[in-house]
């Protein structure tokens, strides 16, 4: 028996009420780097749209986070859930993302942290272009014209006696940024 539970999908299903979260006032949502649209199903009674590059996984529409085929101010919300680091041009990208936002329109973004218990995330993946840490992600919404709302803390991979410690104290070290920023 090992020593920590092991629960594989956990963090999914945390992602799934994120996003029901995040959209239930959006009529318009976009999912950059949809993969398999898992998420699809927790925007109900909205208009999902899903972009991926990869056309083996079914996107709704294939294209580039950096060239995104739609109107200006066209969605409420864009969702990128660990896409940002697989991007050639992560500030294009978030361009873009900002370009079809509404004004006061929200991105939900989560990618590995470098600089906690996601460094063995960002880096054993070969196909991260990009390796993130909270100031930088910050930085990166920020320059391309995004509010920063919040920093929402995921403790799924810290195991006791580590939770009892202060949330705040353990944001900087979670597995996973996740960040809230509004145009």
């Amino acid at each position: 028996m090992p020593l920590l539970p092991i629960e594989p999908h956990r963090f999914r299903h945390y992602k799934a009420e994120l996003v029901d979260a995040f959209t239930k006032r959006a009529r318009r949502v976009l999912e950059v780097g949809c993969g398999l649209r898992l998420y699809e199903s927790y925007c109900r009674g909205l208009e999902y749209v899903g972009v991926d590059v990869d056309v083996a996984v079914r996107p709704n529409i294939l294209a580039d986070a950096a060239r995104l085929p739609f109107r200006d101010h066209c969605f409420e919300a864009v969702i990128m859930l660990d896409s940002l680091e697989h991007v050639v041009d992560a500030d294009a990208a978030v361009r873009e993302c900002v370009r079809v936002l509404k004004q006061g329109g929200r991105l939900l973004i989560t990618t590995p942290n470098t600089r906690g218990f996601g460094l063995y995330d960002s880096f054993a993946d070969r196909t991260h272009i990009h390796h993130f840490n909270w100031s930088s992600l910050e930085s990166i919404l920020r320059r391309n014209g995004l509010m920063v709302e919040g920093r929402i803390p995921l403790h799924l991979h810290i195991f006791w006696p580590l939770r009892l410690l202060h949330s705040r104290l353990l944001v900087p070290l979670q597995q996973s940024i996740c960040l809230v920023a509004r145009r």
